[in-house]
């Protein structure tokens, strides 16, 4: 018992030790520091100070005056950084109003509300404060920020004149972006940020057309600042885009020609884009890369008078050359896209595409303000039975349709898709469509599906009707009709497809089972 209590012993005086040696460290430290405070604030009290600091106290030791020596200048300090509460409110509202505008060429409206705290470092909070764009004429508002947070230095706090602004967060903020203000965002980008940090927390960024609101963009954190070492202009960003988390990484070089290059990560859907771009007057010309999985997609922009037109560049999707070109008018808002695809695996094209978009779980696809038009066209599908295909994808404010999409096979006839419809729906995607199989060739089209002679009847068209629920991923086949919409299939054949419907798993997975499947309602329909 002896031993151990000797051993504790020890290291506890070994720790005092520590603790003391630490805090003689720390008594020089301050003791500098009030030199040099003193020196600078109040130089003819230096020589009281050397007096007063020399003067042997009884009873009173180092470590003990180290102890005063800290309280002091921590009273001393906390009522120095507390000197900003005593400045006139007015004029610091100019004065900030000001600083504002010539390092940051931001036009904030400040209100009267002006707070100041010390933790976690001396700040003004504003609330309520707006962003208008710099017009004197027609000031637009650009922002609307409930919490404007201005850090200063904490050199030289007695002059309210000299006061440096180190920073500004901005939190709880909506911006607009809309094309009457495009001009504001254009212009200040291509100039020259402040060397000084823009920090904006918690906001929201709206693009507006018109009235309407087409996208809404949840940020987490921006930074923006003019990086000196590189010379060029950057932010750094990460949010939410139609719910999907995304980090952005945006710089424009101001060294020789003016450039800019913007990196996108979408980790969850790894998805990856990269956009060179410069302005030519009005204008702006980029080249853009897109990396998803095993495409890879490289693209020819350029913008001008609110029309973007693009056109890809040697792009590939696995193994299959991509052609690709279309254009987005800004206003008012609307996408012409046509894509031209070598080889195309049809069945893996469609399931996957459901799954992706099943996959988002997102409902901006069905915005009012989202119109566009995309038109997918593959001379070879990959499939047994058919050849070709048009896929038509219609985005008609908040309805989406694939009406009129084709295949085309050279064997037998083509089947298109008369009337559709995806929706979404309590988080879960529905498509419904009705299709209508058109024969060309009812004997080869016997011969493909096998079907015995005994069963074969004068062929022209077929009708089907197919539901897909995204919550357990069947295909239910409904108003199946040969020939005539009018006619009524017999009750085996009414059998046959109501069994498929109620399977757990009614997927056609492969060749086989859709001819096989065709087989059999052929030789039970009456005809």
């Amino acid at each position: 018992m002896k031993k151990i209590k000797i051993k504790f012993s020890s290291e506890l005086f070994k720790l005092k030790n520590f603790f003391i040696d630490k805090f003689e460290k720390l008594s020089k430290f301050i003791e500098s520091k009030i030199i040099k405070f003193i020196n600078k604030y109040f130089p003819n009290k230096l020589n009281k100070y050397k007096k007063f600091k020399n003067t042997k106290f009884i009873n009173i030791s180092n470590l003990s005056m180290s102890i005063i020596l800290f309280i002091a200048l921590l009273f001393i300090y906390l009522f120095y950084v507390s000197i900003p509460t005593l400045y006139n409110k007015g004029v610091l509202q100019k004065d900030i109003t000001d600083k504002l505008i010539k390092e940051f060429k931001i036009d904030f409206s400040l209100s009267s509300n002006i707070r100041y705290f010390i933790l976690p470092s001396p700040h003004f909070l504003i609330e309520n404060v707006k962003i208008f764009e710099d017009n004197i004429k027609n000031p637009k508002e650009l922002s609307q920020i409930k919490k404007l947070k201005i850090y200063i230095s904490q050199k030289n706090l007695f002059d309210r004149n000299n006061l440096k602004i180190t920073k500004i967060l901005i939190e709880d903020a909506n911006f607009i972006f809309q094309k009457k203000n495009t001009k504001f965002y254009e212009d200040y980008i291509n100039n020259r940020f402040s060397k000084k940090k823009v920090i904006i927390k918690n906001s929201n960024f709206f693009l507006k057309d018109n009235n309407n609101i087409i996208t809404l963009a949840p940020i987490k954190n921006i930074n923006l600042f003019y990086n000196e070492k590189k010379l060029v202009n950057q932010i750094i960003a990460k949010g939410k885009l139609f719910k999907i988390p995304f980090d952005i990484n945006w710089y424009k070089n101001f060294k020789n020609e003016t450039k800019s290059v913007t990196l996108i990560k979408l980790k969850k859907l790894d998805l990856e884009i990269k956009n060179k771009s410069l302005t030519k007057g009005k204008k702006y010309i980029a080249k853009n890369s897109i990396f998803f999985r095993n495409a890879k997609l490289h693209s020819n922009f350029q913008i001008q008078n609110n029309i973007i037109t693009f056109q890809s560049v040697d792009s590939k999707i696995v193994n299959s050359n991509l052609d690709y070109n279309g254009q987005i008018d800004i206003d008012p808002f609307y996408i012409k896209l046509d894509i031209n695809l070598d080889n195309l695996n049809l069945i893996k094209f469609l399931i996957s595409s459901f799954e992706f978009i099943k996959f988002l779980n997102v409902d901006f696809l069905f915005n009012k303000n989202l119109s566009a038009s995309i038109d997918i066209k593959s001379n070879n599908i990959h499939n047994k039975l058919f050849d070709f295909t048009k896929i038509l994808i219609n985005f008609d404010n908040g309805k989406i349709n694939f009406n009129n999409s084709l295949l085309i096979s050279k064997k037998v006839g083509s089947i298109k898709l008369i009337e559709s419809n995806l929706d979404f729906i309590d988080e879960k995607l529905i498509f419904k469509g009705s299709f209508n199989f058109n024969v060309t060739d009812q004997k080869k089209f016997y011969t493909v599906f096998q079907i015995p002679k005994k069963n074969r009847k004068l062929l022209k068209n077929i009708f089907f009707d197919i539901y897909i629920d995204s919550s357990n991923n069947k295909l239910n086949i409904n108003n199946f009709k040969i020939n005539d919409k009018k006619s009524i299939a017999n009750e085996n054949t009414v059998n046959i497809i109501n069994q498929y419907n109620k399977k757990k798993e009614n997927k056609i997975q492969n060749w086989i089972n859709l001819k096989n499947f065709t087989r059999e309602i052929f030789n039970s329909y009456s005809g």
